[in-house]
């Protein structure tokens, strides 16, 4: 049975606050909720649209270098698919559902802003605190999701 509510945190965890969408994903998964598939991945990849395509709703999270320290947008898939490579955007994600299977999910795009990338595993103090309400903000979501 496909999951009705998909969670994807991706980024580089050995980049300090790049590692905040696999760790706020890993912290969603811990709660167990019923109807959830969470992925913690490097990267995005077009091998994730097949299950996109069966999803009723995703949650994408991703570390951001934006002054706000979280921020939740709706994402749509695009109009046509561009070049997919080796690595994906969660738009084109989307686009490419869409196109290959014939369907989309409801999307957002859950960003919390890190305040330090370099090379080192473990999120800064700053990267901790949005991380922890980025958490809160994908959990409310994926509720709201779950029960529509």
């Amino acid at each position: 049975m496909a999951a009705r509510v998909l969670v994807i945190g991706y980024g580089n965890s050995l980049r300090g606050d790049d590692g905040i969408g696999p760790a706020v994903a890993a912290e969603v998964d811990r709660l167990g909720l019923p109807g959830v598939r969470v992925y913690v991945v490097h990267q995005l990849t077009p091998e994730l649209s097949a299950d996109l395509a069966e999803a009723a709703a995703a949650v994408f999270v991703d570390a951001g270098a934006d002054p706000e320290p979280v921020r939740a947008v709706r994402l749509d898939p695009g109009t046509t698919a561009g070049p997919l490579f080796h690595a994906a955007e969660p738009a084109g994600l989307l686009t490419l559902a869409r196109e290959v299977y014939g369907r989309a999910p409801d999307a957002w795009l859950v960003t919390a802003a890190g305040a330090d990338f370099g090379y080192h595993d473990g999120l800064s103090a700053v990267g901790r605190e949005n991380a922890r309400q980025a958490r809160g903000q994908v959990e409310r979501l994926v509720r709201e999701a779950a029960g529509a």
